[in-house]
């Protein structure tokens, strides 16, 4: 007996310690696993600032939760992140300022969230342990607060190799430094208002974004409080603070009973409120009349005077990713109104469960689909195939684009394939490196924008049709173009 109870405890030690030592192993391990996020792809160093201000309470839909009864659309406070072009020089790699972590504070918040997200509550510190673990190191590059880039410094690193000229130079030096003799006001940077995909965060697109304000342009990425997301907080000016869950249709009164597809429209209408409400900050920080209380805590705001007269606001852009795309298209509905001043949208991936896609778009429009969103067609909502659907809204567009980025993936324009290729590699089975994905995507999306201020085409941009039918056709009519990094675009729109 007494044989038998040590033999059954030198078992049992030597189990723990073999768990420790893989447990090492795979600590230890991480590190060809995990990648730092690399540099941006534009000119401009960047600055970064986490920004909630107060509105105007306002409530979307009258839908309440079931344990509470509290409203559970209701918009108290805007929350984004700027990532701006900077007039600080764009450091190396190697001594480059870092602006914060990667993951949003406090993690455990996070980890909640998804646990939640997946049924399983109760598991919630392992999520939270496995988000530290892959994501505790990574930070995202760019200086916190600073200061935001002039019009002189625009031009004088302008990618067109020095050709805007001094006189333009000095225009635009002369108009910055004497009153201002527009009535608007406006700077020379566009703006672009970014919104993202159901479980995602505002932060987990900050290379795709940071490119893009590193080639001179102003992007608010939103911290959506619809209910889409894993978990986020609200605070108020008085100090309460308020957590927002996932939301599920469990979670609200069932009188009146709503169903999944009205859930996701007045999500939908919250975000376009949450839309409107960032174009209204922009606004209010290029007027620079009264200064932004910035709620978020730990976050500076010496920054953002210096956004006075920097802002285009003629040139707002909305964009978005999977459920931020069908948002974003939703949002072109009344572009041009007072209320959303859009100039563009920029769809990558739209949504095939977020709802019916708006087909009232007089705006001009990109949208850019992965190669698995393209490959797997699935039925969307008794209208037919979900690439037919998209390719007609697109061709119905007087400016349209509808492409495929092939050999990539649903997360291919997300930081997740940065941080941890090999296994977001496994998981997709993605043929196109993930850096050369990124690349492409923001050179395109960089190419439309450039287009709405000048019309001019370039690059992908200015390809004839390769595969209008793409998936839907005869597989030897499917040609493809080469985009800027050597990846194959197929081309399904064109104006």
């Amino acid at each position: 007996m007494v044989f038998q109870l040590g033999h059954f405890t030198w078992r049992r030690v030597l189990l723990f310690a073999s768990a420790v030592f893989l447990f090492f192993i795979f600590i230890f391990s991480l590190t060809p696993i995990t990648s730092p996020l690399p540099p941006y792809t534009g000119p401009h160093e960047i600055g970064i600032l986490d920004v909630e201000t107060e509105i105007q309470r306002r409530v979307v839909h009258d839908a309440k939760f079931k344990d509470t009864g509290e409203n559970a659309f209701e918009l108290n406070t805007l929350a984004i992140t700027l990532y701006y072009p900077s007039s600080l020089p764009v450091a190396p790699p190697s001594s480059r300022p870092w602006a914060r972590p990667w993951l949003p504070q406090p993690v455990s918040l996070i980890g909640e969230g998804y646990a939640r997200l997946a049924g399983v509550p109760r598991l919630s510190s392992v999520f939270t342990f496995a988000l530290w673990l892959l994501g505790s190191s990574t930070v995202i590059p760019g200086v916190v607060d600073a200061p935001i880039l002039s019009g002189v410094e625009k031009l004088l690193v302008d990618e067109s190799g020095g050709a805007s000229g001094l006189g333009k130079i000095l225009k635009v030096a002369e108009e910055e430094h004497q009153e201002l003799k527009r009535d608007e006001g406006f700077g020379i940077l566009p703006c672009v208002v970014f919104t993202h995909g159901m479980a995602g965060m505002s932060q987990s697109y900050s290379h795709y974004l940071g490119s893009i304000a590193s080639h001179g342009y102003v992007v608010a990425a939103v911290e959506h409080r619809d209910g889409s997301g894993p978990g986020t907080i609200i605070h108020y000016p008085n100090g309460k603070k308020q957590k927002v869950w996932h939301l599920k249709l469990k979670d609200l009164e069932p009188n009146p009973l709503m169903t999944e597809l009205e859930l996701k429209a007045a999500q939908l209408a919250f975000r376009e409120a949450e839309i409107s409400e960032t174009i209204k900050l922009f606004a209010q920080l290029n007027a620079g009349e009264a200064p932004i209380v910035n709620l978020k805590p730990d976050s500076p705001r010496e920054s953002l005077p210096g956004f006075k007269n920097r802002l285009n606001l003629s040139a707002v852009t909305v964009a978005g990713h999977s459920y931020g795309a069908t948002g974003a298209m939703q949002a072109l509905d009344t572009a041009g109104s007072n209320a959303l001043p859009i100039n563009g949208g920029i769809a990558l991936d739209p949504g095939k469960e977020s709802g019916p896609l708006n087909k009232n778009i007089e705006v001009p429009v990109l949208v850019m689909q992965s190669g698995e969103w393209t490959e797997k067609q699935t039925k969307f909502y008794d209208q037919g195939w979900h690439f037919d659907v998209v390719r007609k809204i697109i061709e119905s567009v007087d400016k349209g684009w509808f492409m495929t980025l092939t050999g990539t993936a649903h997360p291919s324009c997300t930081d997740a394939p940065l941080i941890v290729p090999w296994i977001m590699k496994l998981v997709t089975g993605t043929t196109l490196d993930s850096r050369v994905a990124l690349r492409e995507y923001i050179d395109t999306s960089v190419q439309f924008l450039k287009y709405l201020q000048t019309g001019e085409k370039k690059r992908v941009l200015a390809s004839e049709v390769t595969s209008a039918a793409g998936p839907l056709g005869e597989p030897d009519k499917r040609t493809k173009i080469k985009g800027l990094y050597g990846a194959d675009w197929e081309i399904h729109v064109t104006p």
